[in-house]
């Protein structure tokens, strides 16, 4: 049970960053099938701990990218991964509040899904093409 398949998953011309979405992606799929399988509380805190964890890798590594390679739109793009940090946060916190699965695969579907497909195409995209023309390569980890 997966909520994105690896093959919906856009790739970016930055290798590194396709990495880290990938791994991503799979700690998300790992948690949202928890919550379809109506696995133990205990195991969703841990998964959406995980989870919470990488985004926040994902993000800082990709602004220090930003920052090294002098991105005309690193504000733009750093601003939305704070909304996005704070918008994780909530969810978080009601999750702890309210144990509401229902509530938390929801906000999977319909908000988490289609806004990382967009974000990497979008964003992410232009950030890559950016990164491939100032400092080359496959984007070492």
């Amino acid at each position: 049970m997966t909520l994105i398949n690896e093959r919906e998953l856009p790739l970016v011309p930055y290798e590194g960053m396709n990495l880290v979405h990938k791994r991503e992606l799979e700690i998300l799929n790992r948690l949202y099938t928890a919550l379809k399988e109506e696995k133990d509380d205990s195991e969703i805190d841990r998964l959406l701990d995980e989870f919470l964890r990488d985004v926040e890798e994902h993000f800082s590594y990709e602004e220090d990218l930003m920052r090294k390679a002098h991105f005309f739109a690193y504000e733009c793009h750093h601003g939305e991964h704070n909304r996005v940090r704070e918008e994780l946060r909530s969810v978080k916190e009601r999750w702890e509040k309210n144990r509401d699965r229902e509530e938390l695969r929801k906000y999977f579907e319909e908000v988490f899904k289609p806004w990382i497909s967009e974000h990497i195409l979008t964003m992410d995209t232009v950030t890559a093409q950016w990164l491939m023309r100032v400092m080359g390569g496959i984007g070492a980890l």
